[in-house]
């Protein structure tokens, strides 16, 4: 499978105490809603005090953490560790997730490639809808867990089971794509979740994923619920399997007569532990139906660019703008409105566009949100660093219908300011620094006859630059205008084309470009691996060509 030259980040959403890694419990007294496995407060099965459960319908067997949960803990991505590959993506998507599907094998299209290649690096953050998705659909059997080498959940084995891993990471990603990112009911009371619980245990007609997060929204974790216990008239617990602590049975602690809840955990060994709490008016309680989750998804990426059965979705859908990295963004479109962070604080100008977080968990602090913007109007991208102690790497990306866009690779140091202007569609992207950075400009679409990837790798210069990358898909031409503040400028180019016959890459280095030299590479009439490409070349960016020539593949 092509794997992209720089590999992003899903943006971390997400704040230290989500969904990462356990630390150890907290002493009693501290705070804590932990109940320890197997007392008398925590029950694993109906009886005193227990209301509903999770599968103790009819004489069923009720959920218990220690033999329906994963006897491994949430992981990042460590060593050994697989998440999506083209195999699922083409599952969720079908074929049009694919650029070629020769010998029945799916090479992913550019923008499939990129999303799929962010998610991936997001789960570093941690795993926790996939395990507590997958959780339910074995307890409710919409999967089988023989199927994953083990008679039941908690015999499964993590390392060396690749078919897990990727399973868990399949139903992770599930949280970002329609309809299931927008079944998550948010809305609800704590008592009002309380009594949807008792609702879905009693009737057995839904399961669901539970979700906590932050007040202000920082941090966010999910975990598997299956039983209410009464242990007042005013004191409810939620029972949940939280896979940060395997094995464990735990409470998130529900008072009904203030309409609060509270619960304490922590996302990594190195780190305090953090309280989670909420009212009636934060919605910081929130739930993710397992029926919607079996739907279809709606495919983020899909479609042709020159297709015109596509335009009128492409101009009515929206755009994923991620960062990954610690800096913040703030998104202006052609009309001056903005969405993201101004002086610490996150802002929204735009009608209809979104800050999304999702349930990830993350080592940081602060996070920055995935943001989706209509299509339809130039966009404007700072790239902020005030707020870095220390110099920071970031990648910038966009995701739409057909394409993606992107800026790779850039170090950021504290205070500076980088620009990233992408078009109203899919032609044109150019990046402005005033440091010595040597980013990577890539441009990638899904056209009718094949696929391409660009990429530019601009070369450091000390007083910064501007480079301009722009697609012509009626001409099959790539235009490329890079300037230093010196008036000179070197690149290295990098075609990917994919079609039915697989994949060819061209490559070249060591493109010299003078002040305002524009160079056109005729990709389209590219006769394959190892021959050379026509360039023709625009001293001074005029509109005319002044002169042809063919440079090497060098690949």
């Amino acid at each position: 499978m092509y794997r992209r030259i720089s590999l992003l980040a899903l943006t971390s959403v997400l704040a230290t105490t989500g969904c990462k890694k356990k630390s150890p419990s907290p002493a009693e007294g501290s705070g804590s809603s932990v109940a320890a496995a197997g007392s008398a407060t925590a029950p694993s099965a109906p009886g005193k005090g227990v209301k509903a459960s999770l599968g103790g319908r009819a004489g069923g067997t009720p959920f218990a953490p220690s033999t329906q949960g994963f006897k491994f803990q949430n992981y990042g991505n460590e060593d050994g560790i697989e998440n999506l590959t083209a195999v699922e993506v083409h599952r969720m998507f079908g074929d049009d997730a694919c650029a070629s599907l020769t010998g029945g094998t799916c090479l992913l299209t550019p923008a499939a490639e990129q999303w799929m290649d962010e998610n991936n690096k997001g789960m570093d953050g941690g795993h926790c809808e996939g395990f507590a998705a997958l959780s339910l659909l074995f307890t409710t059997n919409k999967l089988a867990v023989a199927d994953f080498g083990a008679s039941t959940v908690h015999d499964l084995e993590l390392a060396g089971n690749h078919k897990l891993q990727h399973e868990i990471a399949y139903w992770f990603t599930t949280q970002y794509l329609a309809p299931m990112s927008n079944a998550e009911i948010k809305t609800l009371t704590p008592t009002q979740v309380v009594d949807k619980l008792v609702e879905a245990f009693s009737t057995g007609t839904d399961s669901y994923t539970l979700g906590f997060y932050m007040r202000d929204m920082s941090g966010g974790h999910a975990t598997t619920p299956y039983a209410i216990v009464e242990k007042s008239p005013d004191e409810v617990w939620i029972m949940h399997y939280d896979n940060n602590f395997p094995g464990e049975e735990r409470h998130i602690d529900i008072d009904r007569k203030t309409n609060t809840w509270k619960y304490f955990t922590a996302a990594d060994p190195k780190e305090p532990g953090s309280a989670y709490d909420g009212d009636g008016d934060s919605k910081t309680l929130t739930l993710a139906p397992t029926s919607v989750r079996l739907s279809k998804f709606v495919c983020p990426f899909c479609g042709e660019v020159d297709d015109p059965k596509d335009d009128d979705a492409r101009a009515k859908g929206s755009r994923q703008i991620i960062l990954d990295g610690d800096a913040d963004l703030l998104i202006a479109d052609s009309t001056g409105k903005r969405i993201g962070y101004v002086d610490g604080k996150l802002v929204n100008e735009i009608p209809g566009a979104l800050a999304v977080a999702g349930k990830v968990g993350t080592r940081r602090a602060t996070a920055e949100p995935i943001y989706e913007v209509p299509a339809g109007k130039a966009l404007t991208v700072t790239l902020d660093g005030s707020r870095l102690a220390k110099e920071e790497g970031s990648d910038v990306s966009l995701i739409a219908q057909g394409y993606t866009m992107g800026v790779y690779g850039i170090e950021l140091d504290p205070g500076q300011r980088d620009t990233i202007e992408f078009s109203a569609d899919w032609k044109h992207v150019a990046y402005t620094t005033a440091q010595a950075d040597t980013p990577d400009l890539e441009l990638g679409v899904t056209t009718l006859a094949a696929d391409y990837e660009f990429v530019i790798r601009a070369g450091g210069e000390a007083g910064g630059q501007r480079v301009e990358v722009s697609i012509d898909v009626k001409t099959g031409m790539l235009s490329v205008e890079a300037a230093a503040k010196d008036g000179t400028a070197g690149y290295e180019v990098e075609i990917h084309r994919i079609d039915d016959h697989g994949e060819q890459v061209f490559k070249h280095k060591g493109v010299a470009a003078g002040a305002k030299d524009r160079f056109v590479f005729h990709y389209a009439d590219w006769k394959g691996n190892g021959t050379g490409m026509a360039v023709g070349v625009d001293h001074g960016d005029d509109g005319t060509v002044d002169e042809d020539e063919e440079i090497e593949d060098e690949e």
